[in-house]
């Protein structure tokens, strides 16, 4: 059983996440970072054209941030199923941004995980970040679950 709480001496938390959530279970499940590739192996929300490209030299203005949100959150929440958990299993969701596409996260991608997740509040962390293994990715996100 999972129970989230916020303690009454701390400043309540901007967006979809809580402070604290005390965990009780049977199994832990570990979701490895997930990048905005959709299951054919492309990355989205980039024009193909300008996939592969070096980092440096692509212009950031071209990638969808929403969309690459969307794709990862889809990648999280099927690799929580394989697991036999859901998005309501969440103990803890981290989530790293390319700084150079932090303007356009704060804009739409806060809002686009926010609807993704359906209420669910957890702790979590948002980095931003110089890069990321595959230079088109504007975001990566990590997850833990528990099962009770």
């Amino acid at each position: 059983m999972a129970e989230g709480t916020e303690p009454q001496n701390m400043a309540k938390p901007v967006g979809s996440y809580i402070h604290v959530k005390k965990v009780s279970c049977k199994e832990l499940i570990f979701v490895a970072g997930q990048v905005p590739v959709d299951q054919a192996g492309n990355v989205v929300g980039v024009d193909p054209k300008e996939q592969g490209l070096n980092a440096t030299l692509r212009n950031r203005a071209t990638v969808d941030v929403e969309v690459q949100v969307r794709q990862t959150m889809l990648n999280v929440k099927a690799a929580l199923e394989a697991a036999g958990a859901s998005f309501k299993n969440l103990v803890r969701l981290d989530t790293y941004v390319v700084a150079t596409a932090m303007n356009e996260y704060r804009r739409v991608g806060v809002v686009a995980k926010h609807e993704m997740l359906g209420g669910v509040r957890t702790p979590g962390a948002t980095v931003f970040v110089a890069g990321l293994m595959i230079p088109e990715a504007m975001i990566e996100i990590s997850a833990i679950a528990a099962i009770e």
